[in-house]
């Protein structure tokens, strides 16, 4: 999330003395900036917790960006100065669906992997964070994303929280002593923001390790695949599949590939606000045969449509998909007779089935 940057020029000499004493506050629209140190005490309305911030972003000087963005969303950004930058966004997900914001699932070439622990969220960064060095990139910052989806009590007036922080340090993922750090200040502000919302959220344990987000060159034998894509045959052109584990995901992937890693189908599985967006665009789309949560359907049509299934949850409904791959604009033309529709169907349902299981959800109803 990039938050735009206001600067205003102070004019006169009373305005450059305020500013030399305490700091500055400069407002535009609904932009704040602080520069002191009692930044932090009013970032994102006061939903961050103060002394986490510093033990992960440093000690030195603060500067703080608050933007509210509509009805649900508050967002702000913390650099320190010879220090690390956390971008925070705090969603009330009834609000889900707006323009102004999308819930995180990950990078298009790394899958994130789920948070656990007790808590319902993901883990991402995009591969040049963890992966190969590139040279000319030595000298840059880890980004990294922890993304926690909080539901609410019946007694409470939001029905969930959302609270998503893209936080850079100067240290390594592939240490992995290091990878909690980079979930702390989301930890933290959940734990904060449903106490000060009046949530009643059920959180999770403090964040003792986490697993690195899986490239999509990390393939390995359908056979052997023991989280999202497990319980799928391989057949005829599937044979590899790209997979993450699954405790307490609200997005799931799984990549099915030929022999030569060429990837032939996406399995998605979408639970709680997730679903709830992703049924929200596709009824923005308008289209025909729009995936809902009330009618599974198998379809594949020249134009390679998915195929969707749902199951019933405690919070809502959540919904599955499979998608043939697009190359260039393009269906590969493998062969679509009958046994390529069994199979596909076969897939869904094998994914949808072990992931509603997994998820405490009635079980999909087969397309």
């Amino acid at each position: 999330m990039a938050l735009r940057r206001i600067v205003l020029r102070a004019v006169g000499a009373l305005v450059a003395a305020a500013v030399a004493v305490a700091g500055y506050l400069l407002v535009h629209g609904d932009f704040q900036r602080w520069s002191d140190e009692s930044a932090l005490d009013g970032a994102c309305d006061g939903l961050l917790d103060r002394n986490t911030v510093r033990d992960v972003l440093g000690p030195g000087a603060v500067e703080v960006e608050h933007e509210r963005r509509g009805a649900g969303l508050v967002g702000c950004e913390v650099h320190i100065h010879d220090g690390g930058t956390a971008e925070i966004r705090i969603l009330d997900t009834a609000q889900v669906g707006q323009p102004w914001d999308s819930l995180y699932t990950g990078s298009s070439s790394a899958l994130a992997v789920p948070v656990g622990q007790g808590w319902t969220g993901l883990f991402g960064a995009d591969p040049d964070a963890f992966g190969p060095t590139d040279p000319f990139r030595a000298d840059e910052d880890e980004k990294v994303t922890t993304s926690l989806v909080l539901e609410c009590t019946k007694e409470s007036s939001a029905r969930g929280l959302s609270v998503t922080v893209e936080t850079t340090l100067d240290k390594t993922l592939d240490d992995p002593a290091n990878r909690p750090e980079f979930a702390r200040i989301a930890a933290s502000t959940a734990v904060k923001a449903s106490k000060t919302r009046h949530c009643g959220a059920k959180l999770g344990k403090p964040v003792r390790s986490l697993d690195l987000p899986v490239n999509e060159d990390e393939y390995k034998p359908l056979s052997t695949a023991d989280g999202t894509c497990s319980g799928i045959s391989a057949a005829r052109g599937v044979a590899t599949a790209t997979e993450t584990d699954r405790e307490g995901a609200p997005h799931e992937t799984c990549r099915l590939a030929d022999a030569d890693l060429r990837t032939r189908y996406v399995l998605e599985a979408d639970y709680g606000p997730y679903a709830q967006e992703r049924l929200l665009r596709y009824e923005e789309e308008s289209s025909e045969d729009t995936p809902s949560t009330d009618t599974p359907a198998h379809h594949r049509d020249r134009d390679g449509r998915m195929s969707w299934t749902a199951a019933k949850c405690l919070d809502g409904r959540a919904l599955f998909t499979l998608q043939p791959l697009y190359e260039r604009g393009e269906i590969r033309e493998y062969p679509r007779d009958n046994a390529d529709l069994a199979y596909e169907r076969a897939a869904l349902k094998a994914f949808a089935e072990r992931s509603a299981n997994a998820h405490g959800c009635s079980a999909p109803v087969t397309p």
